[in-house]
């Protein structure tokens, strides 16, 4: 009898032993699903905000970027979502503040013409404003801010990568993506052509490129060989697409090599 309680107490032991490393090991196992899951809806597709030059990056002390060009120039909402302020603000002068899908907001000020309103649903790539000097500024341009959420107080996070993670790049082109997103290039197409699912014509048309626009780019891989006025080229350029994923388009149609100027291989 002594025995048997003796064995049964060693089992209710480690029973609660295990019990216990379980409870302390289930936070991680239930925090590690939560987070991937975070990241992976940080992924809507995104737009060129308005054509210019950049000419003030994200700093310690300017928490935005600038785009600077005439009087007028259009602004267009990064993505898709709803418009929870339009009007005065302090600084701005004017400003917009649109939240997205994924929990962030992103901020246009400076325009001295606002197209929407408070509580109007906004698609990617839709006109909002246009630009203007107004508040604290010294000239025409668009002060873009990205939140983490909808409130003022917190600093703003740099709206480079947050580009760039929806396959916008800066500067860019309206409609037609942009200047330095994925690995950093830009390649501009001299006609028209087809973007791909893979780096070959019997592919899914996926997108399309414009005679005279620029797209970023992130790499380039050996694919079919293209020919087009007597040049052969079996380089293929990958694309970020505004819509999420990437596409591929032949490097014969792009100014420049052979690669439309991305030096870095796939």
């Amino acid at each position: 009898m002594r025995l048997a309680l003796r064995g049964m107490n060693r089992g209710m032991n480690l029973r609660a032993g295990l019990l216990a490393a379980a409870a302390l090991l289930l936070p991680l196992a239930v925090a590690t699903p939560g987070h991937a899951a975070t990241n992976a809806a940080t992924a809507y597709a995104g737009s060129c905000p308005a054509a210019g030059v950049v000419t003030q990056g994200y700093s310690s002390g300017h928490d935005g970027v600038d785009i600077a060009s005439s009087l007028g120039t259009p602004i267009y909402a990064v993505g898709a979502g709803e418009v929870i302020a339009s009007g005065p603000a302090q600084g701005y002068g004017q400003w917009i503040r649109i939240l997205h899908s994924d929990g962030t907001v992103t901020e246009y000020g400076h325009m001295y013409q606002r197209d929407v309103s408070v509580g109007q649903q906004v698609s990617a790539g839709q006109r909002i404003a246009l630009m203007g000097s107004e508040g604290d500024s010294t000239g025409v341009h668009l002060h873009l801010r990205v939140r983490v959420g909808t409130s003022t107080s917190i600093r703003g996070i740099d709206p480079v990568p947050y580009l760039r993670d929806r396959g916008v790049g800066l500067p860019c082109t309206p409609g037609g993506g942009g200047g330095g997103g994925g690995g950093g290039s830009t390649v501009t197409a001299w006609t028209q052509a087809n973007v791909r699912a893979c780096a070959s014509t019997s592919c899914d048309v996926r997108s399309t490129v414009y005679a005279g626009e620029s797209y970023p780019a992130e790499c380039w891989v050996v694919g079919q060989s293209v020919t087009a006025e007597g040049v052969t080229n079996d380089k293929w350029v990958r694309l970020p697409l505004n819509a999420g994923g990437v596409g591929y388009v032949s490097g014969i149609f792009l100014k420049g090599d052979e690669t439309g100027g991305v030096s870095t291989k796939c």
